[in-house]
């Protein structure tokens, strides 16, 4: 590369393998060979009686502001301009793997990259987030959206092969997309909002248009994860509703899933064998998982696992377990601010609770935030490794 000086993880890699900005993309259409796969942690949680020594755990958001070194590599550049540049985003997905012992790589980008190729004008301001300049305001705003143009992704893709070839089998990579409601009530707010008023009138209101939008974005969306697994290696793709607490779990099991089931699909017909995990936000009663589990009857389930909130119900993880799907989460990134007791206190209930099933993931409830402190960060980690192993010894000797 001509400046390699931000590649600090990163440069062994593409020195070793002879890649550069001019023939990257010609060595991961060429070269689909990955390092053998040392760490099954995460791919094991997807397996009802893989063995392991402790359950696998990542962060959502560990790749972000909270990390000194994610604050420098983006002194003067844009946020885009860094998921767009494949090296840029994959040494940033490999920045927390090298603070922390963790088991997956969840990659650097955005739920908004898949709508920007889709004719979204999107600029990322630094106080209020993500901003689209050409939101949709009426139904005839619909016309504009298209399908996008396969080179306007390429670069989503060129970072998951770097970011595979770079953990060596020592981590799981993460694909993820937008779930289409999120996605939608971005284009339609044109930014986070508090009421979704917007997104409510055209729910509502604009029935019909809306729903062909969501099943725009799902078959889009469906063909996104796609190519991230086959194109850039994912192993592991993630689905994010930000919003889907937004509206009741009546409209949402009306409105929403019959999209959600066209993704989910359509990502399974071509890599059945992919554990998908559905996190659909403060959508965790008993309803809207019901529904989901639904989908998870017949030969090839839609959905592998849940990512879950903190205040998931009991009733809703015994149906979960029964129905033998995989549980990520899902301590209160909230607690993380809080004294090594408290952090301690709450890692042990939560692992108390959600260790019971041999699928588990330790995640978070949501994101890391840029007001994290690393060591806070750590300790979790630390705690919630040292906690899962002592469960695990406390389960073989009983």
């Amino acid at each position: 590369m001509d400046n390699p000086e931000p590649l600090k993880i990163l440069k062994e890699t593409i020195d070793k393998l002879k890649i550069t900005k001019e023939n990257l993309r010609e060595i991961r259409k060429t070269n689909q060979t990955f390092p053998r796969q040392t760490n099954t942690r995460i791919l094991d949680a997807f397996q009802s009686f893989a063995q392991f020594d402790r359950a696998p755990i990542w962060m959502m958001r560990q790749a972000g502001r909270y990390l000194p070194e994610f604050k420098e590599i983006m002194k003067n550049r844009d946020f885009f301009d860094a998921c767009q540049d494949p090296f840029i985003a994959a040494e940033i997905t490999l920045q927390p793997l090298k603070q922390f012992e963790i088991d997956a790589a969840i990659i650097f980008s955005d739920i908004l990259t898949l709508p920007k190729a889709m004719g979204m004008e999107i600029v990322m301001d630094k106080e209020k987030g993500p901003i689209i300049k050409n939101k949709l305001e009426t139904v005839e705003d619909i016309n504009r959206i298209k399908s996008p143009d396969p080179e306007s992704l390429e670069h989503v893709y060129d970072a998951l092969y770097l970011t595979r070839q770079a953990l060596q089998g020592k981590q799981t990579l993460i694909g993820f997309c937008g779930a289409p409601f999120t996605v939608f009530s971005y284009m339609v707010e044109g930014e986070t909002s508090k009421m979704f008023l917007k997104t409510k009138k055209w729910v509502y209101q604009y029935t019909q248009e809306t729903r062909k939008v969501l099943d725009l974005i799902a078959r889009e969306s469906a063909q996104y994860l796609i190519n991230q697994v086959k194109e850039g290696g994912a192993q592991v793709v993630q689905i994010f509703d930000s919003f889907a607490g937004q509206i009741p779990p009546i409209d949402y099991i009306e409105f929403v899933l019959p999209s959600l089931r066209i993704l989910l699909e359509g990502f399974k017909q071509e890599c059945p064998n992919t554990p998908l995990i559905m996190f659909a936000k403060d959508q965790n009663g008993v309803e809207v998982i019901l529904a989901f589990l639904k989908m998870c009857l017949g030969e090839t389930p839609l959905i592998d696992g849940f990512q879950l909130d903190s205040n998931v119900s009991d009733e809703v993880l015994i149906k979960i377990i029964e129905s033998d799907r995989t549980i990520q989460g899902n301590l209160e990134p909230g607690v993380l601010y809080g004294t090594q007791q408290i952090i301690k206190k709450r890692v042990s209930q939560m692992i108390e609770k959600l260790q019971t099933t041999r699928r588990y993931i330790m995640n978070l409830s949501h994101g890391l935030t840029p007001d994290h402190e690393v060591e806070k960060v750590r300790q979790f980690i630390q705690e919630s490794i040292r906690q899962s192993k002592l469960y695990k010894v406390r389960e073989i000797l009983e």
